[in-house]
C-alpha cells in the first residue's frame, strides 16, 4: 500500500481504471475496444506535449509558449505541403519549425536570464502573430491527402501514430534513468546550487530543456495535422495549460526535480479520459473546462499534502536514525568507562 502512494503514476492509473469501470457500468459502450483506443489516439498529442513541457519543468522552468509553438509548427507544416513539398521534408520542416522555436526561449531564459513566464509569455505573443503573418489570418483548409493517409494508417488495431509515441516514451524513459547527462535535468531542478558545485552545465542544461520542449510540440504539430487534415488559427491554443495539468495530476513537481515521462503519459491518459466519459455520460460540453478544472485543483491539493506527508515521514525517519546513532554512541561512551574503571 505504501509503495502505491509513493508511486503518482501507479495511484492515477489505478485510480483511472476504477473510473472507467465506473463509467463502463453506467454506459456499457465505453468499455468496447474501439472507444478505450479512441481515448488513446486523442492522447496523443497532449502526450508529446506534455514530455516537452515536463523537460522544463523538471529545472523548475515553465513554458506557456508550447500550445503556440505547436500552431506555428503547423502551420508550417501545412504551407509546406500545399507549397509542393515531400511529405518527409515538411515533417523535418515542422520539426526543424519546434526546435528554433524552442531555441528562442532557451537564449531568452538561458543565456539572458530572463524568467520563463516573461520569457514565454513574449514568444506566445510572437508565435501566435507569426502563425497570422503566414496564413493572413486564415485557416490552411487544403491538406494534401498523403499527410492524412499517414494519420488513418494502423498497426494491430492501434493507429500507427500510437506505436511511435509509445516508442518515444519508452526511449524518453529509458534515457532519463540511464544517462548520466539527462539527470542533470532533475539535478538542476533539485537543487541549483548544489548541482553547480557537482559541475552540472545548468545553463545548457536549461538551453536543452526549451529546445525539446519545442521539438515535442512540434511534434504534437504532425500528429495534429494529421488527424484534423486542416489547420485553424486555433491550433495549440490551450495545450500549454493541459500540459501543465497533465503533469501535475501525473506527479510531476512543479517545484523541479520530480517527474518521469509516464507521469506525463498517465496524467495525459487521465484528462481526455475525462473528456470522453463526460460525452458518454451525455454531459454538456460547456462542463468539460469545469470537471478539468476541478480535477487539476483536486490534483494539486493531493499532490501537495502527499509531499508533505512523504517528507514528514523521511523527517522522521531521519531523526529516528539519529536518535539510534546517539543512543549507540552513549552505550559506546558507557561501555568504554566501564572497562576503564575495571582496569585498576
Amino acid at each position: 500500500m505504501n509503495r502505491i502512494l509513493r508511486d503518482r503514476e501507479l495511484l492515477v492509473f489505478l485510480l483511472l481504471v476504477v473510473i472507467i469501470i465506473l463509467v463502463g457500468l453506467v454506459s456499457p459502450n465505453f468499455l468496447t475496444f474501439k472507444s478505450l483506443a479512441g481515448v488513446l489516439n486523442s492522447s496523443l498529442i497532449l502526450i508529446l506535449v506534455s514530455i516537452g513541457e515536463m523537460f522544463v519543468v523538471l529545472t523548475r522552468g515553465l513554458d506557456v509558449s508550447v500550445g503556440a509553438t505547436m500552431g506555428l509548427s503547423a502551420v508550417a507544416l501545412g504551407l509546406a505541403l500545399n507549397a509542393g513539398w515531400s511529405l518527409p521534408a515538411c515533417i523535418i520542416l515542422a520539426l526543424v519549425v519546434g526546435v528554433l522555436a524552442g531555441t528562442v526561449n532557451s537564449i531568452g531564459v538561458a543565456i539572458f536570464r530572463v524568467p520563463p513566464i516573461i520569457m514565454t509569455l513574449g514568444t506566445l505573443g510572437m508565435y501566435r502573430g507569426t502563425m497570422r503573418i503566414l496564413t493572413g489570418g486564415s485557416w490552411i483548409e487544403t491538406i494534401p491527402a498523403n499527410i492524412k493517409d499517414l494519420g488513418k494508417m494502423t498497426f494491430l488495431g492501434f493507429h500507427v501514430f500510437v506505436w511511435i509515441t509509445l516508442l518515444i516514451v519508452a526511449i524518453v524513459a529509458i534515457v532519463l534513468k540511464r544517462s548520466r547527462q539527462a539527470r542533470y535535468f532533475y539535478l538542476v531542478g533539485d537543487n541549483e546550487n548544489g548541482s553547480l558545485f557537482l559541475g552540472v552545465p545548468i545553463r545548457k542544461t536549461v538551453f536543452l530543456a526549451y529546445i525539446l520542449a519545442g521539438l515535442f510540440a512540434a511534434m504534437g504539430a504532425v500528429i495534429f495535422v494529421a488527424q484534423v487534415g486542416f489547420v485553424p488559427m486555433q491550433t495549440g491554443n490551450g495545450e500549454e495549460l493541459k500540459a501543465l495539468a497533465a503533469l501535475v495530476i501525473g506527479g510531476v513537481s512543479l517545484t523541479g526535480g520530480v517527474g518521469t515521462p509516464i507521469s506525463a503519459l498517465v496524467g495525459a491518459l487521465f484528462l481526455k479520459s475525462v473528456d470522453s466519459m463526460l460525452i458518454f455520460l451525455k454531459v454538456p460540453g460547456y462542463w468539460s473546462n469545469a470537471v478539468g478544472g476541478f480535477i487539476l485543483l483536486i490534483a494539486v491539493y493531493f499532490d501537495f499534502r502527499l509531499r508533505k506527508t512523504i517528507s514528514f515521514q523521511q523527517l522522521l525517519a531521519r531523526r529516528k536514525i539519529r536518535m539510534e546513532n546517539i543512543q549507540k554512541a552513549r552505550s559506546s561512551v558507557a561501555e568504554s568507562q566501564d572497562n576503564t574503571h575495571e582496569e585498576p
